[in-house]
């Protein structure tokens, strides 16, 4: 049996420019009811160590790998190269994969700021079937962020192309002022039981993500299949999953308002729409295909928004 769990998948502390001491960003996550984080410092491990006593929540260890043509999140290894001068970035992915390590492009459109030396994705990825995961919401805030309209874009037409990549949501989490959609975060499809960071890994290799900007939004096929999964072509029906119980005990005063369900596949086109009062979607899958499942409607004073959605099925 599989169970979804909230994580935080890109995270700072002191050991680099965030204001969390590692004891600090640990303490804040149980607050938020999240299972999981990822400690992802600018290209230190500096404070890995002090994460191996804590038993409660889980915890993958990993860097922002942070130069002036981008950050790539590398996480589960400890093979660090030289992140100044590279001179080819596929073999810098490829050798962070051999190590055993996930691979993720952080926030592929954001400016940044000096100090974190840019952000935007400038690199020239020939060998996309080696990235993992790619940050499609960022922030927490993807309605007051353009860059993450792009993101989706650029994940969708890499789905288009056949790649088989997660998408997550990073808060970048540096500090507790400042935050927006506190419940934010990314969920992941684990086996059942306490999560550890062996089981964050391999949902990230699978595929297995859903994100939300607060309520928890999944879904499963007739076949049980979700998000990660292939599945077969035909007449299929999506069974909508929908929780708002964690982001209403994390962010009680935050408003939603649940409208429209929606299927999309290649090119990000919607094929299909419901209520979001329904509780299942039913569509004819083509070969060939992807599908992903999106919740929009209202969050406070903003409308017709993009509140979640689910990592892609395939159609075999």
């Amino acid at each position: 049996m599989k169970k979804w769990y909230p994580c935080e998948l890109h995270c700072h502390t002191l050991h680099s420019d965030g204001s969390f001491s590692v004891a600090e960003l640990i303490s804040a996550a149980k607050e938020r009811r999240l299972s999981g984080i990822c400690l992802t410092d600018h290209n230190t491990v500096s404070g890995w160590e002090e994460t191996d006593k804590e038993k409660e929540l889980a915890v993958l260890k990993g860097i922002e790998y942070t130069t002036f043509n981008g950050h790539m999140l590398c996480l589960g290894t400890v093979n660090i190269t030289d992140f100044v001068n590279i001179s080819n970035i596929d073999s810098t992915v490829e050798a962070f994969r051999k190590s055993g390590g996930l691979v993720g492009i952080a926030h592929p459109f954001q400016l940044g700021t000096p100090i974190c030396t840019g952000g935007h994705w400038d690199y020239n990825i020939t060998r996309w079937e080696n990235i993992n995961y790619l940050e499609v919401f960022s922030e927490g805030c993807p309605y007051l962020n353009t860059p993450n309209k792009k993101a989706r874009a650029m994940w969708h037409g890499l789905l288009d192309k056949g790649y088989r990549i997660a998408p997550t949501m990073g808060r970048d989490w540096h500090r507790l002022n400042g935050n927006i959609n506190l419940a934010a975060c990314t969920y992941l499809l684990c086996d059942e039981g306490k999560l550890t960071a062996d089981k964050m890994k391999a949902a990230l290799k699978e595929g297995r993500t859903a994100i939300t900007t607060g309520p928890f939004f999944a879904f499963t096929d007739k076949d049980g299949k979700s998000a990660g999964d292939e599945t077969t072509e035909g007449e299929n029906t999506l069974t909508v999953i929908l929780d708002t119980a964690r982001q209403k005990e994390v962010a009680p005063a935050q408003h939603f308002e649940f409208k429209e369900i929606r299927l999309v596949s290649k090119g990000g086109k919607t094929v299909k729409s419901v209520s979001a009062a329904e509780k299942n979607l039913t569509h004819n899958f083509k070969r060939g295909q992807w599908y992903s499942l999106e919740l929009w409607g209202d969050i406070d004073e903003k409308t017709d928004t993009l509140l979640a959605f689910t990592g892609a099925i395939y159609v075999k």
